[in-house]
C-alpha cells in the first residue's frame, strides 16, 4: 500500500515539472517573436532604403541565437517621360502585306433526291399597257416621172376614253406615153370612243379622188383630146359601229356596223350603197356557243339614160351557226340562207379546225358558200379601165377546201391549202371592139382548182420575211372560151430588215403569169407576157425628229401589162424627208 502511494506521488511531481518546463518554452518563443519585430525596421536616409530582417536559426534549437540579415538597395523615385505627339503632313505608309486568303471550292457533283413536290401555280402579273402618245408627222418627197408624194398623219386623244386618227396623202406621176398620168388624193378619219358602260363606239369617214386617163388605145397613132380620156373616180365612206369590250354576264358578244358608200365618176355614173352587219354570239360555258349574223347590202347604180336604166343590186343573208370549242378541236356547224336580188339560195357553212396531238400543226377543212358583191365601186377597184356596166351580178362561190398550218419554232410559221371552187356569175374582162381602151364585163359560170401557200419568218423586230404563192386552174366555162383577165399564177415576197437601229430596209418582189386577153382586131385569144417586178425602200433616222426616205419602184424597168394595152410606168425613184412633231 505504501509503495503505491509513493509511486503516485512520484508521478504527480514528474507531471508538474513537465508542465513548468512547457510554460518556460512558450514564454521564450514570445520574447523571440517580439524581438524579431523590433529588429525588422525600415531606415530611409536620403535616397537609400535599408531593410533588416531577423531570422532565427532553427538548426541550433530553441535556445539558439537569432540571426539578422540586412538588405540595402538604392531607389530613386521618378516620373516616366511623357510622349510628345507630333503632327506631320506625310501620308500613311502603304501596307504591302497580303492577307492570307483561303478558298474552299465546293464539289461539282450534284446529288438530287428526286422527291416529288407539289406545284403551286402563280398568277401572271398584268402587263402594264403602253402609254398612248399622240403622233403628228408629215412626209414629202419627189422623183423622176414628174412624181410628187405628200402625206400627213395626226392623232389626238388620251388613249383611254377617246382616240382620233387623221391621215391624208397625195401622189402624182406622169409616164412617157401620151396621157399616161395618175394622181390620187385621200383623207381618212377614224375615231374610237369608250363609254362608261363597257361599250366601244367607232366612227370612220373616208374620201378619195383618183384621176387617170385611158391611154391604152390601139393604134397609138389615134389622136384623142385629154378631156375625152380623163377618168375621175370619187369615193365617200361613212361608218358607225359599236361593240362590247367585255362579254355580258349572260355571255353575249355583239358588234353591229352600219356603213354608207357613194361612188361617182366623170360620166355622171353613181352608186349608193348601204351595208348593215349585225353579228351576235352567245356562249354556253367554254365549249358551246351560238352565232347569228344578219347582213344587208343594198345598192343602187345609175348611169346616163343613154347607157342603161338604174340597177338595184341587193343582197340579204342570215348566218346562224353552232360553235363547238375544245382544246384541240374547233367546229362550226351552220347554214346561210341568202336572198340575191330576190332569188333564194341556201349556202353551207361548215368548218373544222383540229390540232394534231403533240405538235404545233393544225388541220383545217371546210365546206362554205358565199356571195361576192359585184358593184360599180368593187369592179373599178379590180379593173379601173372598165366601161360603164349595163348589168350587175353577184358571184356565188361554193368552196371545199382542206389545209395545214402551224409553226416549227418561235420564228417560222406556214399555211398551205388546196380547194375546189364552183363559181356562178364570175366577171371576166374583155377589151371592147375598136380601139380597145375600155373593157366590157362578161359573166360566166366556171370551176376552179386552187393551190395556195404562205410562209412567214420573224426574228425579233429586226427581220420579217413573208412569201406567198397561188396557182389556179380555171375550167368548165360556159359563157366564154377562156378566163379573160384572171391570173393563174401569182407569187409575192416581202422583206423588212433593220440592220441597225436607225436604218430600215423594205423590199417587195413578185412574179405573175400573164393573163389571157382577146385581141380587139383578130378576136383571137392571146396571153400577156409574164411579169417580174421588184421594189426597194429605205428609211434612215438622221435626227431625233427627222428621217430620210428613198423609194425605188420597178427596179428591172419592165413595162409589163397587167391589163391588155395598158403598160405600167417604168423605173421610178422618189426620195424625201419625214418630220415628226412630238
Amino acid at each position: 500500500m505504501k509503495t503505491k502511494i509513493a509511486l503516485f506521488i512520484l508521478l504527480l511531481m514528474v507531471g508538474f515539472s513537465l508542465d513548468a518546463l512547457s510554460q518556460q518554452r512558450k514564454s521564450k518563443k514570445k520574447k523571440a517573436s517580439a524581438k524579431t519585430k523590433s529588429n525588422s525596421t525600415i531606415k530611409t536616409t536620403g535616397e537609400s532604403l535599408s531593410v533588416a530582417y531577423s531570422v532565427s536559426d532553427k538548426t541550433i534549437g530553441d535556445t539558439g541565437a537569432t540571426r539578422t540579415v540586412i538588405i540595402t538597395s538604392a531607389f530613386k523615385p521618378s516620373l516616366q517621360n511623357a510622349a510628345k505627339i507630333n503632327f506631320t503632313a506625310a501620308s500613311a505608309v502603304a501596307d504591302s502585306s497580303r492577307l492570307p486568303l483561303t478558298y474552299k471550292v465546293p464539289s461539282s457533283n450534284l446529288f438530287f433526291s428526286y422527291q416529288p413536290i407539289p406545284l403551286k401555280p402563280l398568277a401572271l402579273p398584268t402587263d402594264s399597257p403602253s402609254v398612248w402618245k399622240n403622233i403628228h408627222r408629215v412626209k414629202a418627197g419627189a422623183g423622176n416621172l414628174s412624181s410628187f408624194y405628200g402625206e400627213g398623219r395626226f392623232s389626238f386623244g388620251d388613249g383611254k376614253k377617246s382616240i382620233t386618227q387623221i391621215q391624208t396623202s397625195y401622189i402624182r406621176s406622169k409616164g412617157k406615153l401620151y396621157a399616161q398620168q395618175y394622181s390620187k388624193f385621200d383623207v381618212d378619219v377614224l375615231s374610237v370612243i369608250n363609254s362608261a358602260n363597257n361599250l366601244e363606239w367607232t366612227s370612220h369617214a373616208q374620201f378619195n379622188s383618183t384621176t387617170r386617163y385611158r391611154y391604152g388605145f390601139m393604134p397609138n397613132t389615134l389622136a384623142y383630146p385629154k378631156d375625152q380620156l380623163q377618168l375621175v373616180y370619187n369615193g365617200l365612206l361613212l361608218e358607225v359601229g359599236v361593240k362590247n369590250k367585255q362579254i355580258t354576264p349572260s355571255g353575249i358578244d355583239f358588234h353591229p356596223i352600219i356603213q354608207f358608200n357613194r361612188f361617182t365618176n366623170t360620166n355622171n355614173a353613181s352608186e349608193n350603197n348601204i351595208i348593215i352587219k349585225a353579228p351576235i354570239e352567245k356562249s354556253f360555258g367554254k365549249m358551246i356557243g351560238i352565232n347569228i349574223t344578219a347582213n344587208a347590202d343594198i345598192a343602187k347604180y345609175s348611169s346616163p339614160s343613154t347607157v342603161s336604166p338604174p340597177i338595184n343590186n341587193n343582197l340579204y343573208s342570215i348566218d346562224p351557226s353552232i360553235l363547238l370549242k375544245t382544246p384541240n378541236v374547233k367546229l362550226n356547224l351552220g347554214v346561210k340562207p341568202t336572198w340575191n336580188n330576190g332569188v333564194f339560195n341556201l349556202l353551207p357553212n361548215l368548218t373544222v379546225n383540229s390540232r394534231l396531238p403533240n405538235s404545233n400543226f393544225s388541220v383545217e377543212a371546210g365546206f362554205k358558200g358565199t356571195f361576192i358583191k359585184n358593184g360599180f365601186r368593187s369592179l373599178v377597184q379590180f379593173n379601173p379601165w372598165i366601161g360603164l356596166p349595163n348589168q350587175l351580178k353577184n358571184t356565188r362561190s361554193i368552196e371545199q377546201y382542206i389545209g395545214l398550218n402551224g409553226s416549227t419554232n418561235s420564228h417560222f410559221s406556214f399555211n398551205a391549202q388546196v380547194a375546189l371552187i364552183q363559181m356562178k356569175d364570175q366577171p371576166l374582162f374583155i377589151n371592147q371592139l375598136g380601139d380597145g381602151k375600155a373593157f366590157d364585163i362578161l359573166y360566166t359560170n366556171m370551176n376552179a382548182f386552187k393551190l395556195s401557200g404562205e410562209v412567214n419568218y420573224t426574228f425579233q423586230e429586226k427581220l420579217s420575211l413573208l412569201a406567198s404563192a397561188s396557182y389556179t386552174n380555171f375550167s368548165k366555162l360556159d359563157a366564154a372560151s377562156d378566163a379573160f383577165g384572171l391570173i393563174p399564177l401569182e407569187t409575192t415576197a416581202g422583206l423588212i430588215w433593220k440592220p441597225i437601229g436607225d436604218l430600215q430596209i423594205k423590199t417587195d418582189l413578185f412574179y405573175r403569169s400573164g393573163s389571157l386577153y382577146r385581141d380587139a382586131f383578130s378576136l383571137s385569144t392571146r396571153r400577156l407576157s409574164p411579169t417580174m417586178d421588184m421594189n426597194l425602200g429605205l428609211e434612215f433616222g438622221l435626227m431625233p425628229k427627222l428621217n430620210l426616205w428613198l423609194q425605188m419602184n420597178n427596179l428591172f424597168n419592165n413595162t409589163y401589162q397587167r391589163w391588155n394595152q395598158y403598160p405600167v410606168f417604168g423605173f421610178n425613184v422618189m426620195g424625201g424627208v419625214v418630220y415628226s412633231f412630238q
